[in-house]
């Protein structure tokens, strides 16, 4: 019943589509490991690697280190 009191009719069955549960499992696990990405500092390498156009080296990831502690160090600290 809807709220006037009135039977409304409901579709018996639904029907599977195939894909839809392996599109959304695939969303799911993007989003996971993006995230993971953004926690272990990858996608901030990356985009570091981006900005000074150069590709992944002892000496470059060298500097992202130094970058990040200095932009760190920067920051406020609470209490």
């Amino acid at each position: 019943m809807n709220p006037r009191g009135e039977y409304v009719k409901v579709a018996t069955k639904r029907r599977w589509r195939p894909g839809v549960l392996a599109r959304q499992a695939r969303e799911v696990a993007s989003v996971f490991l993006s995230t993971l990405r953004e926690i272990f500092d990858e996608s901030a390498y990356a985009r570091f690697l981006a900005r000074h156009r150069t590709t992944s080296s002892r000496a470059a990831y060298a500097a992202f280190l130094r970058e990040h502690a200095v932009a760190k160090a920067r920051r406020p600290k609470c209490c």
